[in-house]
């Protein structure tokens, strides 16, 4: 009996996999030093938004238009709610078709002590973006960044 449980349990996790694949990463307070590596001497796109954010919604539909103009945008999307609260995450992001996109999720019940580790400044105002340019000067915007914007933005990189 306890081998077929434990056979059913592996089943079930294994069977479970593809879900995991579209859960977000966890955002810890090492995250945004590990996105800075991973794109020096690059730009990129760092917006924060929840699914208790009317205002972080249209944003949300604004990067998923601009993802499937240019597969290749440099964009990270990072929800700060609560880690409990991954499935309706995850769930939101497959509607908007941004599951492929690069998730991350805040991993720690203390929500202001990842801010910090962002931005000093942030108060935790949502949606929140940081436009970072190949030399991670950034400038934080505060509220929905509309699509015009970060067009504006792209077009100042170096192709």
């Amino acid at each position: 009996m306890r081998r077929l449980l434990r056979g059913l349990c592996l089943w079930l996790a294994l069977s479970a996999g593809p879900a995991w694949a579209d859960a977000p990463k966890p955002f810890t307070v090492a995250t945004p030093a590990a996105l800075q590596q991973r794109f020096a001497g690059q730009p990129y796109l760092l917006a924060f938004w929840s699914i208790d954010c009317p205002h972080c919604q249209g944003e949300l539909e604004g990067f998923a238009r601009l993802l499937r103009e240019r597969p290749k945008l440099p964009l990270v999307l990072v929800a700060v709610d609560a880690p409990a609260q991954a499935p309706q995450v995850a769930a939101r992001l497959a509607e908007l078709g941004l599951s492929d996109a690069d998730n991350w999720q805040f991993a720690e019940a203390r929500p202001e002590r990842l801010r910090f580790a962002v931005d000093r400044q942030w108060r935790g105002e949502l949606p929140r973006s940081y436009l970072f340019d190949a030399a991670h000067r950034r400038q934080a915007v505060s509220g929905a960044l509309s699509e015009a914007a970060v067009r504006r933005w792209l077009e100042t990189l170096p192709d």
